[in-house]
C-alpha cells in the first residue's frame, strides 16, 4: 500500500539521503560532477521552501513529496523516489493521485524538471507538456 504522511524533524535525515540518492545520477549527468556540500546546500534550501512528504509503500519510507498551491496552479517542487523502487508505480500512483486534486480544483499542475532528469518521460506520460526552458531546466505542464 502507497500513502503519504507529513514530513517531521524526524525525517531530516531520510530526506537528506533521499535527495543524494535521488540526485547524484542526474546530477552526474548534467553537471558531471557532484560536491556534496552544494547538495546539502539545495537540499536544506528545497526543505526551508516547502511541506514535504514522506512517501511510503508498505509502511517503509520510499520518497517524498512537495506541492505548493498558488491561486491558478499546484507546482509539484519535488517528487522523489528511492532509486531501488523506481519502476515500480510509486512515482505514478503519488502523481495520479496529485493530478486528481488537481482536477478537482480545476487547476493545472506545473513542474521543473532538469534536463537530463529520465523522470521527463515520466510526466510526458501523464500528460505534462513542456512549455519553456532555462538554462538547466524544462518547464512543464499539464493542461487545464
Amino acid at each position: 500500500m502507497i500513502r503519504t504522511r507529513a514530513a517531521g524533524e524526524s525525517d531530516h535525515d531520510f530526506l537528506k539521503q533521499l535527495h543524494h540518492a535521488a540526485y547524484r545520477e542526474v546530477v552526474m549527468r548534467q553537471f558531471s560532477r557532484w560536491v556534496e556540500s552544494d547538495q546539502d546546500t539545495w537540499f536544506e534550501k528545497g526543505l526551508s521552501e516547502a511541506t514535504f512528504e514522506v512517501i511510503e509503500k508498505d509502511g517503509r519510507p520510499v520518497g517524498a513529496l512537495a506541492v505548493q498551491q498558488a491561486p491558478d496552479h499546484l507546482f509539484l517542487m519535488e517528487l522523489q523516489i528511492l532509486p531501488d523502487c523506481q519502476h515500480h508505480g510509486i512515482g505514478t500512483a503519488v502523481l495520479r493521485s496529485l493530478l486528481e486534486r488537481a482536477a478537482a480544483l480545476e487547476l493545472p499542475v506545473r513542474l521543473r524538471v532538469l534536463h537530463q532528469n529520465r523522470a521527463r518521460t515520466l510526466y510526458e506520460r501523464h500528460g505534462f507538456v513542456v512549455t519553456g526552458a532555462t538554462e538547466t531546466h524544462y518547464l512543464m505542464s499539464t493542461r487545464t
